[in-house]
């Protein structure tokens, strides 16, 4: 079996693999299929699992006979595509499996110019593999959890504020009043609060319910989203304080007609950004801070 999948939206779809960047050198699983293209990994401490998911509408051409997974390295994809889509071609062309099993990355630019210019990568793959210990599993839509759905503007922007702090964040979510505010485990008398009217969705499953993560994984989860307009984003929170953020996202440049974008681990759609067009939806989902482990000098923001 083979897939070809073509985009157009090719500016927005770098802006929006920026947001699952890593320092880390990590395998990340690639899944081909009817519903469009997933991406997810693991962190090396297997406490944080980020995830993208890109609708089949925003392809302009996709043939995916059957659900095809292959592993990759995850910078390795992201910089292949980086560098062919950088003289920002109309359209940018996947192929797996290409020459000698690769995942094949090809763009031709204007076809109207003088010189015809092909431009294309070729990223190795490996073995098939799934993720070791997949956090999917410690997530049960069916659970009854915590969230509230505001701008991811308004969260990137907290996030970034509480830096300086270093250290873990407490998020904090009240039932009655309706309330939902970051606090910095260090520096406790700095808050931020959200006020009620920026909550476009709220639910508490509890009177209280609180839960820390780590600083680093909180940026990586929310600072490093592209996209300059205001997007929605959802913070949910289960029993056992794993947090689940999922940004929905426009791709910029995209003509394709609005559609509705696939939920990765339980539902959640914007009216407001259905609107908009095509959408691709990033995902996080984070273990709590382990104190413990920390008292000991197991921190690894200390290693």
């Amino acid at each position: 079996m083979e897939v070809q999948a073509t985009i157009a939206s090719v500016r927005g779809l770098v802006q929006a693999l920026q947001a699952i960047r890593t320092s880390l050198k990590l395998p990340c699983a690639v899944t081909f299929d009817a519903s469009g293209l997933k991406l997810r990994f693991l962190d090396g401490g297997h406490t944080m699992q980020s995830g993208i998911s890109l609708s089949a509408a925003v392809f302009s051409q996709l043939s995916a006979p059957t659900s095809l997974t292959f592993c990759a390295p995850l910078n390795a994809v992201l910089d292949s595509i980086n560098t062919v889509a950088s003289s920002m071609p109309q359209e940018l062309h996947m192929q797996y499996p290409g020459p000698d099993n690769c995942l094949l990355i090809t763009a031709n630019e204007d076809p109207t110019a003088r010189t015809h210019i092909c431009s294309y990568a070729k990223v190795a793959t490996l073995a098939q593999q799934g993720l070791a210990g997949p956090l999917d599993e410690m997530w049960d839509p069916a659970v009854e959890c915590s969230h509230a759905i505001l701008s991811g503007l308004m969260l990137r922007e907290a996030i970034e504020d509480l830096e300086w702090t270093g250290g873990a964040v407490e998020f904090a979510m009240h039932r009655s009043p309706t309330r939902f505010s970051l606090r910095s485990a260090k520096q406790t008398s700095l808050e931020i609060t959200f006020p009620s009217s920026a909550l476009n969705g709220f639910h508490c499953h509890a009177e209280e319910v609180r839960a820390r993560y780590k600083y680093k994984h909180l940026k990586a989860a929310f600072a490093n989203v592209a996209q300059k307009d205001s997007w929605m984003a959802k913070v949910s929170i289960n029993a056992q304080g794993v947090l689940l953020v999922m940004h929905m996202l426009t791709l910029a440049g995209s003509a394709a007609p609005p559609v509705e974008a696939p939920g990765l681990l339980g539902t959640f759609t914007s009216q407001s950004s259905a609107q908009r067009g095509p959408e691709c939806v990033v995902k996080f989902v984070i273990l709590p801070h382990d104190e413990a482990a920390e008292a000991y000098g197991e921190d690894e923001d200390q290693m």
